[in-house]
């Protein structure tokens, strides 16, 4: 099976990741471009065949399940590098590419045995990757030769010719200081922006602050850059996209790869400031304008239509709750009337409680009797007689208001 020569490939390869388990390869190869660990096994055999073979394309493992398109981009740029013979991984929509398991093992298996391939080109035929493989440095020996190719780049931009073997260190940079003063007399330059000798000190604080200001703008770089590939992926959308994503990939690739997200000022850029760069210049004067119009710049729009949104033409919105009011007081000197009915009232104020000069509506409870007043205040509890004359009793307690009671009806 291949899923077993891709095991054995890998371990023969050196690879000591968690996919030399059945079940995790297993994992991996269903997850595809959106699994971490299926990536990051990809990452490590392009990285190892890009290095063999100088290429400057990468392929970088996903963070996260949202990387995958670019995980995608990146694959089928390094798989046109590296010649792929496989139709299925180079041709048609980026998703479809590894969508199947075929493919998935396919991608690993292409990718184990080309680099299983130069690594043994490389040991029985060196020559072949003599003019392409890079040999391993100690920091030491890397610090010489960077230090040795800043002075070759020195002398070549000045017009110096090569110094003989034996010229020493002071020799050298005399006639380098000779040259640019020659050169800064025919070509005056502005003054340099830092006047002053800095000691070791100032030097390792100026060297703090540049390696804090490279962190923050690196980060600042990620995230534009991060835009950019997520504004490139949404125009991938679009049913015409999707039908030249060849096309847009081998356009937007290679300039895609020139932007870094590590800014490239140093130290020495300090010592190159000049007074010029206190002039600050608007974006859109002429000097800037040359180096950045084009001609999209002549395109003019016609007549759109009114989308609105300002706001001081809009009316506010109506209030969610009545805006509060104090609470009013009845007026003094109104008895509140009483939410009672029933057809039964009490006794009247009338002299002496006659039922006979009240209105009917006002007699003590349905002609039957009803305690009133009298003139003294005092309160008489009665009822009707045969004759219908009222006639009552002396109540014991007076001046107080009193319920009257039904009579018996004859």
């Amino acid at each position: 099976m291949m899923q077993n020569d891709i095991l054995d490939s890998l371990e023969d390869l050196g690879y000591q990741g968690p996919l030399l388990s059945e079940d995790e390869f297993e994992a991996a190869i269903e997850g595809g471009s959106k699994s971490v660990e299926y990536t990051k096994v990809v990452e490590w055999l392009a990285t190892d065949l890009c290095a063999f073979c100088k290429i400057k394309d990468a392929v970088h493992a996903i963070q996260s399940a949202d990387d995958s398109d670019n995980f995608l981009l990146e694959l089928s740029g390094c798989l046109r590098e590296f010649g792929c013979p496989y139709q299925d991984l180079v041709d048609g929509p980026l998703q479809k590419r590894l969508a199947s398991r075929q493919n998935k093992l396919q991608l690993l298996d292409y990718l184990a045995t080309e680099l299983q391939a130069v690594r043994l080109t490389a040991i029985y035929q060196p020559s072949v990757f003599s003019n392409t493989m890079e040999v391993e440095e100690s920091p030491a020996t890397m610090n010489e030769n960077e230090k040795a190719a800043s002075l070759k780049l020195i002398c070549i931009n000045l017009g110096l010719p090569k110094p003989p073997a034996n010229i020493t260190a002071f020799q050298l940079f005399s006639k380098i200081e000779g040259k640019i003063k020659e050169l800064i007399s025919k070509h005056p330059i502005d003054k340099p922006l830092l006047k002053a000798r800095l000691s070791e000190k100032q030097w390792d604080k100026i060297m703090s602050m540049n390696t804090m200001l490279t962190v923050e703008y690196t980060i600042r770089r990620e995230m534009l850059l991060k835009r950019l590939d997520v504004t490139v992926k949404s125009f991938m959308w679009s049913d015409k996209a999707k039908k030249n994503e060849n096309k847009i990939a081998s356009v937007y690739q290679p300039i895609r790869r020139q932007l870094t997200s590590k800014p490239k000022i140093i130290e020495a850029d300090v010592l190159a400031a000049r007074e010029d760069l206190t002039r600050l210049e608007k974006t859109s004067s002429g000097a800037a304008r040359e180096k950045t119009k084009c001609a999209i710049n002549k395109v003019l729009m016609g007549r759109v239509p009114d989308r609105g949104g300002r706001v001081f033409e809009m009316a506010p919105p109506p209030p969610e709750m009545p805006s509060f009011k104090q609470r009013q007081a009845a007026p003094q000197g109104q008895r509140p009337q009483s939410s009672r009915g029933g057809g039964r009232v009490q006794g009247s104020w009338q002299s002496g409680g006659d039922s006979s000069t009240q209105p009917q509506s006002a007699k003590g409870g349905w002609q039957k009797g009803g305690g009133g007043y009298n003139q003294t205040g005092e309160h008489h509890q009665g009822s009707y007689d045969q004759s219908g004359q009222y006639g009552g009793q002396r109540g014991q307690r007076g001046g107080s208001r009193g319920r009257g009671s039904r009579g018996q009806r004859y």
